[in-house]
């Protein structure tokens, strides 16, 4: 005698096989950090009765997403696994960028791109490194930034400049490359806010 619904069957002995197991691997868990607290920032010089729009950053892939990329070689990119940061790497920087200037106090105000309040300049910019570079058993860190900084009452380009910082990790924890970020983002500000303030 043969089953009516000998496919019913099948079905009911695999999954009395497979009862308890799973295909799928455990996901991995995930450690978030954000870049580390700034020190106060070391810029000198006259203030400027100008406020300041930080405008959210575009970033080439793969820097746009949140991941740690690591780059093992030339043009190779690597995602260390189980870290990630705790936004986008271009939201860190804009961040890093308002707090810098607040710091320093030689703006008249400073604003992000969601304040509806009017600025006399925009800084926006386009984000092409933020990653750990590694090289004959060195590690360090890259941050580069394309900046514009946008006159807005005509919405003239008043200047770019290119922007790199690098800071090298101490060892091959992840501690040490998020410590190494922070001072390549602070090294960075530094010579961003000095570069806009000049130009203002």
């Amino acid at each position: 005698m043969t089953p009516r619904h000998p496919i019913a069957a099948l079905l009911a002995l695999l999954l009395l096989f497979t009862a308890g197991c799973t295909i799928l691997p455990d996901r991995e868990p995930q450690r978030l950090f954000a870049l580390p607290a700034s020190p106060d920032l070391d810029i000198s010089g006259p203030s400027v009765a100008a406020t300041l729009r930080v405008d959210s950053f575009s970033a080439s892939a793969p820097h746009g997403g949140n991941r740690l990329l690591v780059m093992p070689s030339p043009d190779e990119y690597e995602a260390w696994s189980g870290v990630r940061w705790r936004d986008d790497a271009s939201r860190l920087l804009q961040e890093r960028l308002l707090e810098g200037f607040r710091q320093t106090g030689r703006l008249k105000g400073v604003v992000d791109d969601a304040s509806r309040a009017r600025s006399d300049a925009t800084l926006t910019g386009h984000l092409t490194a933020f990653y750990l570079r590694l090289d004959r058993g060195t590690r360090h860190a890259v941050v580069r930034l394309d900046a514009q900084l946008i006159d807005e009452s005509r919405r003239e380009l008043l200047t770019s400049r290119r922007f790199e910082a690098t800071s090298a990790a101490g060892d091959a924890t992840p501690e040490a490359a998020i410590k190494a970020f922070g001072q390549a983002s602070d090294a960075l500000a530094e010579a961003l806010i000095g570069w806009v303030v000049e130009a203002l």
